[in-house]
């Protein structure tokens, strides 16, 4: 299904993320992270980063931010095209259940089902499973693009791909990876995911990294050693140069099929998109 909205302020024009993913037309996508209460103008400014040169825009959720579905749908009513993030940590299926009916009510029609990074009291006696979440959304909200989370940096690509395969099944019909610093894990592992289930979409994330402390955050949180080759070159201020480098790789390798783009700050300012951009045209991802 193809949708155009416009943007309060501006002329943003949306295709379908997933339809593009299927047509192999390489959809960039915007990760944001919502502000801690319902403050508009941060949410849109955050939002409108990359200006009309994303098809969506994939919402964090974080217990001390606004909740990822509610930033969805505010960004809906403001003409944007959320993915909003279902996290499943910690959750009763009943819970999961009404949220997927409120998105569904709400015209929602992208979610990224993942477990989470937070921590919670305690588990619910029967935890609910990613697929499980995804089987719900199939059964709620048929109409609904569902995608899942893949991680490139995990010990075994065995034990990835084990658990992959069951989202796949429930109904995932790409998956999105983490921030790829260096291109070698990403391939290794996008490669067997292609082998496995040849028609699997796979959105590559990317980041820009643009200090020493910024690396070594990102890749503690990931629990992935850097290369000596990168860390020299973002101490030398080239932290610019690798993305672009980055990206471009992503780009010829034939094993990504689209971007999300996130940033190591909050709320970057201005000039942090425009530097993105030009990444972005450089490496031929887009044309605006």
């Amino acid at each position: 299904m193809i949708w155009t909205g416009r943007a309060v302020g501006g002329t943003l024009k949306h295709v379908a993320f997933a339809a593009e993913l299927r047509a192999g037309s390489f959809p960039v996508s915007l990760e944001i992270t919502p502000p801690q209460r319902l403050l508009r103008g941060v949410l849109l400014r955050r939002a409108r980063l990359l200006g009309d040169c994303v098809r969506t825009v994939n919402v964090i959720q974080r217990p001390d931010r606004l909740p990822s579905l509610d930033a969805s749908i505010e960004l809906l009513r403001h003409g944007f095209e959320p993915v909003w993030h279902l996290v499943t940590r910690g959750r009763e299926e009943p819970d999961v259940r009404a949220d997927i009916v409120r998105a569904a009510e709400a015209g929602i029609r992208h979610v990224l089902c993942l477990l989470g990074d937070h921590t919670v009291e305690r588990e619910p006696e029967r935890p609910l499973r990613i697929r499980d979440a995804i089987t719900l959304v199939r059964a709620l909200a048929p109409a609904m693009s569902v995608g899942a989370t893949l991680n490139q940096y995990a010990s075994s690509s065995d034990a990835v791909l084990r658990n992959l395969l069951p989202k796949v099944e429930a109904g995932a019909t790409y998956v999105q990876t983490q921030p790829v610093v260096e291109l070698e894990p990403f391939a290794r592992l996008a490669e067997r995911a292609r082998r496995e289930v040849p028609e699997l979409r796979i959105v590559a994330m990317v980041m820009p990294l643009l200090s020493l402390e910024s690396v070594q955050r990102v890749t503690a949180r990931l629990d992935v050693a850097v290369g000596e080759a990168v860390l020299s070159r973002v101490a030398a201020d080239e932290g610019w140069q690798v993305f672009r480098e980055t990206v471009g790789s992503l780009r010829r390798s034939g094993l990504a099929d689209g971007l999300a783009v996130m940033t190591f700050e909050m709320d970057p300012p201005p000039e942090v998109g425009v530097r993105i951009r030009e990444a972005l045209v450089e490496a031929g991802v887009i044309s605006c």
